[in-house]
């Protein structure tokens, strides 16, 4: 059985930031081109965002070490009905 959850959306660059709330925790993802990076699960959706833009700026600046400019503000919206689905046998 599918059911959509509620949860986060946003961009860092070319990374799609994405925080999918279910129950009492967060899951953080992030997904680029070739790539999936899962975060640590969070228990606050404020900590899983900053989380994941902590994550993003990781990945891109230290691991990468990619020119480009930090971003200092993200903007997030919610996921729309149905974007994000949980598979519950």
């Amino acid at each position: 059985m599918f059911r959509p959850l509620k949860g986060f959306k946003a961009r860092y660059h070319y990374l799609d930031l994405v925080v999918s709330c279910d129950f009492d925790h967060c899951n953080v993802l992030l997904l680029g081109p070739g790539l999936v990076i899962q975060g640590a699960r969070q228990f606050d959706e404020g900590k899983a965002r900053s989380h994941a833009e902590a994550l993003a700026r990781s990945y891109i600046h230290e691991e990468k070490k990619e020119d480009l400019p930090v971003l200092e503000t993200i903007e997030w919206q919610p996921l729309n009905p149905g974007e994000w689905l949980n598979w519950r046998p």
